[in-house]
């Protein structure tokens, strides 16, 4: 273990042909040891150059006694969250996200900031006043949270600032959603396996990701049952989104019959298979069968802006108007967080799931399962 805490070096390394850069160098293990950070025109100044050291002086010094006395940025702290803990827990859509929240939100105001000196009525009154949307300013509180229980786990703080920081991410606007009519207006428009897809997605109450990453082998035709076990995220395969998530929903005779006919017609029809496979058998990617298929076929059928939550939403509200308990309402939705299906503990038997999503499948399918199948259409 390191005797003394290491600042490192920062020195200006010219170059002949190319630009000089800006080199560290540090002791470990009793051994020299020396990285290039970047060029002078990337890193003009040494303020410049000692930000962007200041994650790999963390490193160093990680098992150190004394680095408990040496503050950290948030910076520094934001940079060793995405090189330690987000490659390790988050999604790679996930890292993404976290990125664009950090570079646009976090770091312009925070990033220069001592981790000891955030304090919780600063951050709240920052966000109060920020003008951005809720959802938006909700995203960022969580990531704050998110970041300041990692720099506690790692003892850079001994407690989370954002811990009593208020914000709301209450929508202001009601979620889009389809009425029966509406339902059936846009799957006329619709070719398969999209009206399929939308089908299935509204009369399960799937998030997309679930959706792509249903395979045969998940539905059980004869019980009449389907298994969510797994989500797709830009080509990826995951766990769900939460462990509530994953689950077995009843299947209604309607949709099963539905599905049995994709199965009919589809290239890729083993139980290994992804239900709604592309071209290659691989899964299909949200955003262009939304944009190229979707979306064109509302314009047509007049039923207005739709996304994919919009099918959720649907699922949702048409329970709520066929009387369904909270209850039951929850676990056919797989919430992780009880409170987002209306503060209700108690848990729904499977009788009473199998009959609210069979008065809601009903009354999507009345005059729906009289259409014509359609000639797969790929993406």
């Amino acid at each position: 273990m390191q005797a003394r805490y290491q600042y490192g070096n920062l020195t200006v390394r010219k170059r002949k042909k190319r630009p000089a850069v800006w080199q560290f160098r540090w002791m470990e293990d009793g051994k020299p040891k020396s990285m290039l950070i970047g060029t002078v025109d990337k890193l003009p100044t040494e303020s410049d150059a000692q930000k962007a050291v200041e994650y790999l002086r963390i490193k160093i010094n990680s098992q150190n006694p004394q680095q408990q006395f040496h503050h950290a940025t948030v910076g520094g702290l934001i940079d060793r969250f995405m090189n330690e803990y987000a490659p390790k827990w988050c999604r790679l859509n996930t890292q993404t996200n976290y990125r664009s929240l950090f570079k646009n939100h976090i770091r312009p105001h925070w990033g220069m900031e001592l981790v000891r000196n955030v304090k919780t009525m600063a951050v709240e009154d920052w966000l109060e006043a920020y003008p951005y949307s809720r959802q938006v300013k909700s995203h960022v509180r969580n990531l704050m949270h998110t970041l300041f229980q990692a720099a506690i786990r790692w003892e850079m703080a001994d407690r989370n600032p954002v811990d009593l920081v208020r914000q709301s991410g209450k929508r202001l606007k009601v979620p889009r959603t389809l009425n029966p009519p509406e339902f059936r207006a846009l799957l006329e428009q619709l070719a398969e396996p999209y009206r399929a897809m939308v089908t299935t997605a509204t009369c399960l109450g799937l998030r997309v990701s679930e959706l792509l990453g249903l395979k045969w082998g998940d539905i059980d035709f004869e019980s009449l049952t389907v298994k969510i076990q797994r989500s797709v995220v830009e080509g990826h395969v995951y766990p769900t989104k939460t462990e509530a998530s994953e689950g077995v929903l009843p299947l209604a005779p309607e949709l099963a019959r539905s599905l049995q006919a994709h199965r009919v017609t589809s290239v890729y029809k083993s139980d290994s298979d992804f239900v709604f496979a592309g071209e290659l058998g691989k899964p299909r990617w949200k955003d262009c069968i939304l944009a190229d298929y979707i979306k064109p076929a509302a314009a047509r059928a007049k039923v207005g802006p739709l996304g994919w939550h919009t099918f959720r939403h649907t699922y949702s509200t048409l329970l709520h108007s066929l009387g369904t308990t909270p209850a039951v309402q929850k676990e056919l939705l797989r919430h992780a967080n009880i409170q987002t299906t209306l503060n209700v503990y108690t848990q729904a038997v499977s009788a009473e799931k199998r009959a609210a999503a069979g008065m809601l499948v009903n009354l999507l399918y009345e005059s729906v399962l009289a259409g014509k199948q359609v000639n797969p259409a790929k993406c």
